[in-house]
Order: C-alpha cells, then sequence, then structure tokens
C-alpha cells in the first residue's frame, strides 16, 4: 500500500510533480493557509515557509490499493504540530481572505476555524463529498460528489443546484474570477461558460495523470493544470499555454518542499505510533 498526502487547494500543481528544471518527485501534495492562500511562489513578504508561526497547512491522507481509495482524515499542522481534524476527511478548500477551511466528507461538509481550532458541521447537507472549492467573491462552494456529480452549493449549505454541464467530472477547480473547470474522460480538462462545457484546447490528447487546481496567486486569470510532470494554465475561452518556472521560482519551490518534508515526516512519526 502506498500512503499519500493531499491538500487539495490552490497550491495542489506547486507540490504535485517536476516542471522543465526536474524537480524532485514528492509522494505528497499539500497547501498553506493564514487567513489567506499562502502562494510559496509568490509571497512578497518572503515568509514562504510553512514554519512561518500561527500558518496552518491542511494535509489530506488516504491509502490506495488497486486503485482504490481509502480516506485516513484530514490534519492540521500549526505551530509544530499535528492533529488530525477530521476523521474520514477527503478534501479541504480554503478561504482566502478567513482563517476558515472547508472540508469535504462522506456525510457532507464541515468547516474549521484555525483560529480557534474548532471544526463544525456546516448546513445540511449529506452528500458523500470527494471535492470541494470555495468562490472567491462569495460565500458559495462547488462539491462534487462520489458519484461523479457537481453541485453548487449556497445560502449557507442548505441548498444545492446541479451544474448540468459538468459531466462524469473527476477533480474539479476554481479560477480567481470564479470561473469553473473540470477533468472529464481521459484526464482532459474543460471550463463550464454560459452556453455549457467546453474543452480545453492546446494540450495533450492522452495523459497518464492529470490534476486541476486554483492558479498561484501571481497569475491573475486561468487556473492550474498538470499533465503528466508539465505545468499549462488554462483560460475561461478554453485556451491554455505552458508554464515554465523561472530560476527564483525552482528556489522557492525547493526551500518549500524541504519544509513540507519535515511536515510529512513528523505527522509519518505521529499517525504510526
Amino acid at each position: 500500500m502506498r500512503v499519500l498526502l493531499v491538500c487539495l487547494a490552490s497550491l495542489l500543481v506547486c507540490l504535485k510533480t517536476a516542471d522543465s528544471h526536474s524537480l524532485p518527485q514528492k509522494d505528497y501534495e499539500t497547501d498553506s493557509s493564514k487567513h489567506y492562500i499562502t502562494n510559496p511562489l509568490n509571497d512578497t513578504s518572503g515568509n514562504n515557509s510553512s514554519s512561518v508561526p500561527d500558518t496552518t497547512t491542511f494535509i489530506v491522507r488516504y491509502v490506495t490499493t488497486v486503485d482504490k481509495k481509502e480516506y485516513k482524515g484530514i490534519y492540521a499542522h500549526k505551530n509544530g504540530k499535528v492533529k488530525k481534524i477530521l476523521e474520514g476527511g477527503r478534501a479541504v478548500s480554503v478561504w482566502p481572505s478567513k482563517s476558515r477551511a472547508y472540508l469535504a466528507h462522506k456525510d457532507g461538509i464541515y468547516v474549521y476555524d484555525s483560529e480557534t481550532e474548532k471544526l463544525e458541521k456546516y448546513g445540511n447537507l449529506s452528500d458523500s463529498i470527494i471535492g470541494i472549492v470555495k468562490e472567491n467573491r462569495t460565500d458559495d462552494l462547488y462539491i462534487l460528489t462520489e458519484d461523479h456529480v457537481v453541485y453548487k452549493v449556497i445560502e449557507e449549505g442548505t441548498k444545492k443546484i446541479k451544474v448540468n454541464e459538468a459531466e462524469h467530472a473527476e477533480q474539479i477547480a476554481l479560477d480567481w474570477d470564479d470561473n469553473l473547470y473540470y477533468i472529464g474522460a481521459n484526464n482532459q480538462p474543460y471550463v463550464v461558460a454560459s452556453d455549457g462545457a467546453k474543452k480545453i484546447e492546446g494540450l495533450p490528447a492522452y495523459s497518464t495523470s492529470a490534476v486541476i487546481s486554483r492558479a498561484p496567486i501571481k497569475i491573475e486569470h486561468g487556473a492550474w493544470f498538470m499533465s503528466g510532470q508539465q505545468p499549462y494554465v488554462i483560460y475561461p475561452n478554453a485556451t491554455s499555454e505552458p508554464f515554465v518556472f523561472s530560476d527564483q521560482e525552482k528556489l522557492e519551490y525547493e526551500k518549500r518542499n524541504r519544509d513540507l518534508q519535515v511536515i510529512f515526516l513528523q505527522m509519518r512519526n505521529q499517525t504510526e505510533k
């Protein structure tokens, strides 16, 4: 069995795989927030480390056996300590301007406050959810259920509206303008437009692996898509272009990975006790 650590939020791709600089592979992905989404590639303060005080790093842990996932839970790392905050948790979406994170579970949505460290059920939905993303401009969410249906969640988690355009979705993501993207059949990404879903053009016809997420903050428009080891920016007009990391971004990436490796080892040691 292979243990994977995953946090599904906007920096997913930065830690998923290597780019043109042939960066080292990791068997986990993560995202940090301190009342906002911390971007290790664009933190002008220079404090892009997960060790910054009061920064919370969320980790979703699962075990895979024969392409089947067994979710072990969501953990929070803060001030050098790791604790499980939701048994069986499946995905995380951080609210950029608040201290809240929305957590997906087999019985609905939970909300976690990283300041008070309190977890509460959000709304009254009971869907089995495997993906969750929050809009940047509103309190609304999008969820992906275990049967691969996408819904928009409104009215503080008490009402859902099916997104009929997103068919057979495997992953979902929003860009900073709140355009909705999803990965469908054959690891191909689509954008949901007013006149239906449109397949993103300019990408490889086949990919052994694919990851979609909200783009790093430095990219103002478009979402982030990984096809194998190559990152792309995909746009709401259904076009795309490859993304190449600069030398400075490479250095920041490597520093970020060293910090995350410390968290990974700490959590592994704790969970194996």
